[in-house]
């Protein structure tokens, strides 16, 4: 089912791995759950994991084919009975955003736990012609790729259809407040926008910079920042570097706000946490994250084996915070009634 022409599509990548009768039956088992599976993921980008199985729930598998345009087999692997592979699942971003907005609408929960979710405006400039939501927006393609690959748990790259542009364009970039791009917010369920006003520059020498400017409720930010290309760099790989700098600067903020939301909290708390982990350098990065937390006073590590470390974490504030906070260091979490699994990868 292809999209039509102007239509918002949002993409969402899923492995699938089925065993059958035989391959055939596999392959139609994989296929048969991968939009559901691919679905539940996107809305994991824009909820809570509680959010997103709760919007699950109301949906029909009819209703869930009714959203999705297209699914592509990025590769795959067929054995005898069994059935592996990556798709490419392609939704209806308009019905997306619609799900997304019910659910988090008032929610004090989204509140929380998006303190640290942005939305990307990518605007670019070259050659005296500036480009936002267009498809031949280089900065903008970048921030699609490098914005998916980073993980963050909070990068929003808009759709950019009319919707988007109704709300923020080339025209009224530069006198766009908080207060005026609240559809922005409310569509894709953040609480920060991030402009990111791109100029690049070919000759004398390849360079690009950026004016940042990040909203909220609380602040507005604006900061210049300058990349000069190595002799080896290409424009493309310029623009990568970039994007990546300033994702790290993002997720260096956000550990700073959640330390500043802990800031006088007299409330201590204690859990079980359980660190998945593949080496033991993957281990000492781990640590690393979790030590960084302005909120935990103390990791005590209980036991420990090729696969996991056990620990007892002594933090200050609410689980929701520290969960937050979790996700905002860009480690997933497996939560358990008396315990927690967190890991890198």
């Amino acid at each position: 089912m292809p999209a039509q022409a102007g239509e918002a599509v949002v993409n969402s990548e899923v492995d699938v791995d089925y065993a059958g009768k035989d391959a055939a039956d596999a392959r139609k088992k994989a296929m048969a759950n991968g939009e559901s599976d691919a679905l539940r993921m996107l809305l994991e980008r824009f909820t809570s994991t509680q959010q997103a199985k709760a919007i699950m729930d109301t949906l029909t598998e009819q209703q869930i084919t009714d959203m999705t345009r297209g699914v592509e087999v990025v590769n795959e692997k067929i054995s005898e009975k069994r059935y592996r592979a990556r798709l490419l699942v392609s939704f209806d971003g308009d019905a997306i955003s619609e799900l997304v907005t019910k659910a988090v609408s008032g929610s004090e929960v989204l509140a929380a736990r998006n303190a640290s979710a942005f939305v990307i405006v990518p605007v670019y400039e070259e050659a005296s012609r500036t480009m936002l939501w267009e498809e031949s927006n280089p900065w903008r393609a970048t921030w699609k790729t490098v914005g998916l690959e980073a993980n963050l748990g909070g990068i929003v790259v808009p759709y950019g259809d009319s919707a988007d542009s109704a709300v923020i364009d080339v025209k009224n970039m530069q006198t766009a407040t908080f207060a005026s791009l609240s559809k922005l917010i409310s569509r894709y369920g953040a609480s920060d926008i991030v402009i990111l006003q791109a100029k690049f520059v070919a000759t004398p020498e390849m360079v690009l910079t950026v004016i940042r400017k990040r909203l909220n409720y609380a602040v507005s930010e604006v900061n210049l920042l300058t990349y000069q290309a190595d002799p080896q760099e290409t424009k493309d790989m310029l623009l990568i570097r970039a994007a990546n700098d300033i994702i790290a600067g993002l997720q260096k903020k956000k550990t700073e706000d959640f330390k500043n939301s802990v800031a006088g909290r007299g409330e201590r708390n204690q859990i079980m946490i359980l660190a998945s982990i593949t080496t033991m350098a993957s281990w000492t990065q781990l640590k690393a994250r979790l030590v960084e937390l302005p909120m935990v006073d103390k990791v005590d590590v209980l036991a420990i084996s090729p696969q996991q470390v056990d620990m007892s974490v002594r933090y200050r504030g609410t689980p929701e915070s520290l969960e937050s906070a979790l996700q905002a260091q860009n480690l997933r979490l497996l939560k358990h009634a008396n315990y927690w699994v967190i890991s890198r990868d």
